[in-house]
This record gives C-alpha cells, structure tokens and sequence, in this order.
C-alpha cells in the first residue's frame, strides 16, 4: 500500500524524450535503482455527460497496458489520488457494464442511468524505476511518464509535461521521503499543481462541467424584453443541441429527456412571455416545436417503461412477478424500430431546417415592433407571473370531488407554465423568495404528475396488452399480471386524487400567496460596485 505518492513535473519542453530519459541518468546517478521495462499505456478519464463525477470532486481513471486494464478511483480534491482501484475486463459505459467492486460502489450513486463517456483520452509511455535500500528492498517506486492527449475528437494531440510520480512503500516512509528530498534536490523539480486529469482537459481545450440542463440565467431587470428572452431562447437551443447526438446514438435515456425538456420549455416560453416577439413567428415556430415534441414521444415513453420496469415488478404480489417479464421483451423489440425512426427525424431536413431558421431569427439584429418587445423584463415577468399565479389559483379552487381528470390536467399544463417562467426570470428576484415558491409549485406539479402520469400509463398498459394479444406475444399468465398492473396504477392514481385538496390548500395558502405578492412587488437588491482598482 502506498503511503507518499506525489506527483512532479520535469523541467524542460513539454513531452520532450529527452526529460525522462536525462530524468533517469540523474536519478541512477543519486539513488540505488533497479528498471523494470518500460510500458505502453493509454489512460482515459470518463465521466457522465453532466460530469456528475467531477462535479462531486471525483475523477474515474482506466489505466490498460500491456498486462492488464484497472480503474482508478480519484479525489480531485487532493491532487488526483487513488482512494479505490479494481481490475476491470469491460469497457466503461452504463452503471451495468462496471464489474461489482470499491469502484463501482463509489460511481454507481453519482452516474444513475447515464452513460460514462471519455472526456480526456492519453496514451504514452511509462517507464517504473524501484528505489532500493543496502538489503536490495523496495522502498519506493518512481513512474516517469510521457503522455500526449488527443484533441479535435482524437484526429491529433499535443504533448502535456511530462511526470515524475513517487511512491512510497508500507513501512519505508523514512527512506520515500529521503529519496523525494534528494529527486527534488537534483532534478529541480515542480509540484504538479493539478491532477492529471485537468492538465489534460485544459490541454484538450475542454471546459470541465461545462454542460448543465439546469436554467441560470443573469438578466438585468431593465433589461428590453426582447433582448432578454432571446438570451433564454438561445440558451435553450445551445442545450437541444448539445443532446441530439447523444439522442440519435442512444448512449443512454437522458440525452432525449433533456432534449425534450428544452424543447418544452422552448413552447412554453414561445406561449407564455407575449407580446415580447412578433406573434407570427411565434406561431409559426410554436407549431414546428410542437412537432418535435411529438417524434421524440415514443421512444421517450419506451424509455419510461424500461427504466421503471424493475419497479413495475415490485408492485406485483411475487407469484406475478415473472409473469410479467414478456412484457419487457415485448418493449424491448419495438424499443429499436421507434430509436431507428427517431434517429431518421433527427437527421432529416425538416429538423435541421428548424434549427437552422430559430437560429437565424434568434441572432438577427432586434427589430421588432411588438408591444412589449422594448419593455424593461421585470415588469414583463411580474405581469406574466401574476397572471399565471392568478390562473392557477382559480382553475384550482374550481376543482371539486366531481371534477373529470382531464379539468386536474389542465391545472398541471397551468403550473408547468407558471414554474417555467419562475425559473426562466428567477435572477430578477430576490434568491431566498423565489426559490421556496418555486418549489411549493414543484409540490403542486408533484401530485398532479402522478395523477396523471398514472392515467396515462395505465391507458398505455391496456393499449399494450391488446397489440401484444394481437401478435401472439401475450400468454394469458402475462395478461393477468398487466391487469394487476393497472389496477395497482389506478389505485395510485385514486390516492393522488384524494391527496390534491391537501395540496392544493398549501399552495393556495394565505402565506403561500403573500410570498407571491411579496416577490413581485420586490426590487432585486444590486451588488455593492467594487472599489476602484479591487
């Protein structure tokens, strides 16, 4: 085990052979040493699309050379070191793929159902000196190394500066800290200030957690109405770009939900924020986005049905358990028909056409005669967000006992609104105010989601079980098992109903309906300016 690793930088070119090979001659010269043949190796830093790793402070390492393939488990926070390590035969990719061990404990909780994907690739050379005392025992290991990490997707790469790693050996901390007072003393050598991993990155042109779905937008509350929304329009594009590769490869289900989040918040802002753009090309691209949301539909409810199927089967009594697993096959074999017809409508002119056109209009200069197009965007956002409020509150309080489900649907498309333009426009107001009312909405959204989601699937359920009967592919134990299914939905569905009125009554709370008034009557306080020359 080692005790002392740390890493240094050899002076000298970047990469340059001669830094390891005058590096070696000097530590020969100065320390008993014994080579072992130099290796070959590719090192590859993987992390979800979101770098969820990185953003937790880790870093997951493949090392493969000539004798085996390992990850390694790395603390960001403490110059890269290796906190687990386990052999591994399989390349990275969902949490599946990963072989049970210290690795994939510490990955599995941060990468949930999305895929690893390389962000930093390396290959070079490693040549391992051990540093031995007067009995010829191993006390240290010293690794120089020589990597180059590929840039412009892997076409070419740049040098990065080459290493010198020691490492110390369970009981000779005396004699590791000797030899790093002496490598240090003769190779004049400089701390590795950042791991590995972000010299690589920086060196790659890579901004790591450079993607985020997440909305964050700083907009000015004087701001002109149309600049602002342009701002969030194009912001929402970059992130419907960002995954429809991803999505057309099918690298894992969260490239095709973020895509279609942006895609609805796209409609949302088109239908909700008026006045602020010229209403034909609102209309024009609120009907092209429409149709996009419709192609992605069904893989997106294919992909619901997967991930959730495990938990489908744990809703059953455990002797209909099995009984349902032809239902998973049956998904499962349309699953790839509707990917296929998916990645056709990803490729096809009439999508690029909409990219191309809402990019077009997005950066055009702004000239624009709507009524609100100049009007500062607080005022806009508070007359939004107040209607919105007031629109909830009624369509609510309407709802009673004898309410049909589709009068709860409704509610739902009215506090999706009214959530989206709080998160579009949440840096006008002040942090604190509009985060709890945005996520009093959430509770709202919550069981309003699960009252209809539930509808849905259940619907979903039945229209599955007829097309599987039609095809042969439904033995009646499976039919039985799905019936129990939906009964089991159908109750869900009857106790979020009967949830809503408690719910309902938090939102609609005299508080709750303070705060909304409190929020858009405030006026976002300004950051003090900073002292000349600060």
């Amino acid at each position: 085990m080692n005790l002392l690793a740390m890493d240094y930088l050899l002076p000298g070119a970047a990469g340059a052979a001669q830094d390891t090979g005058a590096a070696a001659a000097a530590i020969h010269a100065h320390l008993r040493c014994e080579p072992e043949p130099p290796v070959r190796l590719r090192r590859r830093f993987f992390d979800s699309f979101e770098w969820s790793l990185y953003r937790a402070g880790a870093a997951l390492e493949e090392v493969v050379t000539d004798q085996h393939r390992e990850l390694l488990w790395q603390d960001l926070s403490n110059y890269g070191a290796i906190l687990a390590r386990q052999a591994t035969a399989a390349e990275p990719g969902l949490i599946d793929d990963l072989p049970p061990g210290p690795v994939r404990e510490r990955v599995e909780p941060l990468l949930g159902v999305r895929r690893l994907l390389p962000m930093a690739v390396l290959s070079g050379s490693r040549q391992t000196l051990r540093v031995l005392n007067d009995d010829d025992k191993t006390v240290a290991r010293i690794w120089l190394e020589e990597m180059r990490v590929a840039v412009d997707g892997g076409r070419s790469s740049v040098p990065l500066p080459a290493r010198l790693r020691l490492a110390g050996v369970r009981g000779y901390t005396h004699e590791t800290e000797t030899a790093a007072h002496r490598l240090k003393t003769v190779l004049g050598l400089e701390p590795a200030h950042a791991p590995l991993y972000l010299e690589a990155l920086a060196a790659a042109g890579r901004r790591p957690g450079g993607y985020s779905s997440k909305l964050d937008y700083r907009l000015d509350p004087a701001q002109p109405a149309e600049a602002a929304i342009r701002t969030i329009l194009l912001d929402l594009l970059s992130t419907l770009e960002a995954n429809i590769d991803g999505t057309r490869r099918n690298l894992d289900s969260e490239f095709l939900h973020d895509l279609r989040v942006a895609t609805r918040r796209t409609r949302s802002a088109l239908s909700q924020i008026k006045g602020v753009l010229p209403q034909a090309v609102v209309d024009d691209f609120k009907a092209r986005f429409a149709w996009l949301q419709q192609v992605t539909g069904p893989v997106r409810d294919l992909d619901v049905y997967l991930l959730d199927f495990p938990r489908l089967k744990a809703e059953l009594p455990p002797s209909l358990r099995d009984d349902l697993d032809p239902l998973r096959d049956w998904l499962a074999a349309h699953y790839d028909a509707e990917q296929q017809a998916l990645a056709r409508a990803l490729e096809g002119e009439r999508f690029k056409t909409l990219l191309r056109d809402w990019r077009a209009f997005l950066e055009a200069p702004e000239r624009n005669g709507a009524t609100d197009a100049r009007t500062p965007i607080k005022a806009v956002a508070d007359k939004r967000i107040r209607r919105m409020v007031k629109r909830v509150r009624e369509e609510g309080r309407a709802i009673t006992d004898a309410s049909p489900p589709e009068d709860l649907h409704e509610l739902r498309k009215s506090c999706k609104k009214l959530r989206y333009l709080m998160e579009f426009f949440q840096s006008l107001y002040p942090a604190d105010d509009i985060k709890g009312l945005i996520k009093q909405t959430k509770v709202l959204l919550d069981n309003l989601g699960r009252f209809q989601d539930l509808a849905v699937q259940a619907e979903h359920l039945r229209e599955t079980a007829a097309a599987m009967q039609r095809e042969g592919a439904a033995p009646l134990d499976t039919l039985l098992a799905m019936g129990a299914l939906v009964s089991r939905m159908l109750e869900g569905q009857q106790r979020a109903r009967q949830e809503f009125a408690r719910i309902f009554a938090g939102f609609d709370s005299a508080d709750n309906i303070a705060g909304f008034e409190r929020l858009l009557a405030a006026k976002k306080r300004r950051a003090a300016p900073a002292e000349a020359g600060a």
